[in-house]
């Protein structure tokens, strides 16, 4: 085991991973073949489905829509490719938004690897789309405490209820970081493990049990103090400044690898995130077969052992020794549950986003680069987007500011979202932009920050979103940025989050973003629409 790990308590949880975590779906038009009639289609992988000798894989790509949480499998996959001589290609997605993406079938790919397939279990297409699937690790969704605030709290020795968690944010006795549940399997597990804990049932929650716990949700809400798009990053942010929340909940597996956190497991219990490696039907035989002899590699007890010691989740290889028994929260059974669910997050119980969006429209932003910023601007505005992309608009209670500048700021828009959703004002404001000026970007930038610093509070999240598609051209420069910043404490603690797009300097965003607490955005492939959308997870 893991020096670190020996080092710590190693609180394994036992959890029936039964038909909450265990099934699986996939879309027909996912890359270019549909079901067809298999010997293998529904089949479990471990169970009969060996690789056939006759087979020949080498040279084969098999193509992985995945969670970016197992981009830390990357070295092992390196030496199975290198051992089998197949090519595993991945491509990232959020877990809610990848499957929904499968289900449209604009996913182009043979099978996914989800820390969950529990959301794909609730569409119909199930039964005849998946061919296979193997679970390969398992990590709990847990909550992990800085060690001196868990013995203040008294969680260091008995594990809280779910309602005690409640009860600590809602006092401001605790805050944490989360990511978001739109955007982030760990946010969205977590959120139902507290929604299924408060609704006292023991059975999976209903769309009646949301409203319900709603007023709890609000409850717990108010603790929160740190958001974010994806686990990884939210432990990045984490540890940039560790004293910033009391704690965060996110995988074990990467609360394990921070020495200053204790984990606690609510003794109301957990959801577990069992990585299902999930094969399409209809890949063709060879792909089919490199999907087996990659299971089957994964799957070896010393690489087992080896997933174990260097990612910090639970395999088969792991022991029981010192493992604290939890229950295993039941995921809803029902797609408007899991809507209904996220819906009442996002429209009225988490605390309302504050944002500046500083809009760069300068002169090289004529043409398809203007045309391509507003759609994406206006798909923020799409109410009647399908799933989990409807929640990525902007919301009721939201305040956004738009600050829109060349050589200069050529205007400013303050637009709050009301109760009843109606974003008609934002899409005229961006079909409104214009292009003409050069590309004044931290001058712009210091106005956008005192903007969010005046609107900021207790009860909201203030961020400010910048997109330029070229490098500043006028005073100030990064250098005369810094060091207003750094003697401006009031603008302090409000992340920036940029996007890359255009000519825009990769090395002066990243730098910006660091000094800030943000985090870059790439849009170098064109695509704004979906950079703004990511964005709207860390919103």
């Amino acid at each position: 085991m893991n020096a670190l790990v020996t080092r710590r308590r190693w609180l394994a949880v036992l959890l029936a991973l039964g038909c909450a975590l265990g099934g699986a779906v996939a879309l027909s038009a996912c890359g270019d073949g549909g079901p067809a009639a298999s010997e293998s289609e529904g089949e479990v992988a471990g169970e009969g489905s060996d690789p056939d000798p006759a087979v020949d894989v080498s040279g084969t790509t098999l193509r992985v829509l995945a969670g970016s949480e197992v981009q830390d499998m990357q070295p092992i996959l390196d030496d199975a490719e290198e051992e089998l001589g197949i090519t595993v290609e991945l491509t990232y997605a959020g877990t809610l938004d990848g499957t929904e993406a499968v289900m449209a079938g604009d996913a182009d790919c043979d099978a996914t690897w989800f820390p969950s397939n529990a959301y794909m279990s609730l569409f119909d297409q199930k039964a005849a789309l998946v061919s296979q699937e193997t679970s390969i690790m398992r990590t709990p969704v847990v909550l992990g405490v800085r060690a001196e605030r868990a013995a203040e709290l008294g969680w260091d020795d008995k594990s809280p209820t779910w309602a005690e968690v409640v009860d600590a944010a809602a006092s401001g006795a605790f805050s944490y970081g989360m990511s978001s549940p739109v955007s982030s399997n760990s946010g969205f597990s977590a959120l139902v493990e507290l929604a299924t804990a408060l609704s006292g049932t023991g059975a999976a929650i209903t769309a009646d049990d949301v409203t319900a716990v709603a007023a709890d949700l609000s409850r717990f809400a108010q603790g929160q103090k740190l958001t974010s798009g994806s686990s990884g990053w939210l432990m990045e942010a984490y540890d940039k400044d560790s004293s910033a929340v009391d704690g965060v909940f996110n995988y074990e597996s990467l609360v394990l690898q921070d020495p200053g956190l204790v984990e606690v497991i609510p003794q109301d219990g957990v959801i577990t995130a069992d990585y299902p490696l999930t094969l399409f039907a209809g890949r063709g035989e060879k792909v089919e077969a490199a999907y087996r002899a990659l299971v089957d590699y994964l799957r070896r007890d010393d690489v087992q052992r080896r997933i174990a010691d260097e990612t910090f989740r639970r395999t088969d290889a792991t022991t029981a020794d010192d493992a604290v028994a939890a229950f295993e929260i039941p995921f809803p059974n029902r797609l408007e549950t899991v809507r209904a669910l996220l819906s009442s997050w996002v429209s009225d119980v988490r605390k309302p986003a504050n944002m500046v969006f500083q809009i760069d429209t300068s002169g090289s932003m004529e043409g398809e680069r203007l045309d391509a910023l507003k759609a994406a601007l206006v798909s923020l505005t799409d109410t009647g987007a399908d799933g989990t992309t409807s929640l990525l608009t902007f919301q009721p209670r939201e305040t956004v500011h738009f600050v829109e500048f060349g050589s200069e700021i050529k205007s400013e828009k303050d637009l709050e979202v009301a109760a009843d959703g109606d974003l008609s004002d934002v899409r005229a404001y961006v079909e409104g932009l214009r292009t003409a000026g050069n590309t004044a970007i931290y001058g712009t930038l210091q106005r956008s920050l005192e903007l969010a610093a005046q609107s900021r509070s207790d009860d909201n999240v203030t961020s400010v979103v910048l997109f330029s598609d070229g490098e500043n051209t006028d005073y100030p420069g990064i250098a005369e940025f810094s060091s207003w910043y750094e003697a401006t404490p009031e603008v302090q603690g409000i992340p920036v989050y940029a996007i890359l797009f255009g000519e825009a300097s990769r090395a002066e965003m990243e730098q910006l973003t660091q000094l800030t607490g943000g985090r870059v955005f790439d849009a170098e492939n064109g695509d704004l629409t979906a950079a703004f959308k990511e964005i709207r997870g860390y919103l």
